[in-house]
């Protein structure tokens, strides 16, 4: 279980021809591989204490994109 990205830019590449049975069976090996290491690699969370003006609230939301696809892009209370 865990986060899993809605776009990876690796995995998700489309391929204009269709798979060999080969390339299939490559392509699965590699997403388990991809889930695996997905898995094992630290997760964050950027978020904020006490009351915080604009500039703060925009770093904020900068350092969760620079830390994507790792760390939580929205948190809700």
């Amino acid at each position: 279980g865990g986060f899993v990205p809605l776009f990876h830019p690796i995995l998700d590449h489309v391929h204009p021809h269709p798979k060999t049975k080969n390339q299939k069976k490559e392509r699965a090996a590699a997403l388990t591989q991809a889930q695996q290491e997905f898995g094992s690699v630290p997760h964050s969370f950027v978020f904020h204490r006490g009351r915080i003006g604009r500039n703060v609230r925009q770093l904020m939301m900068d350092l969760r994109k620079v830390m994507e696809p790792y760390t939580a892009r929205a948190l809700k209370v």
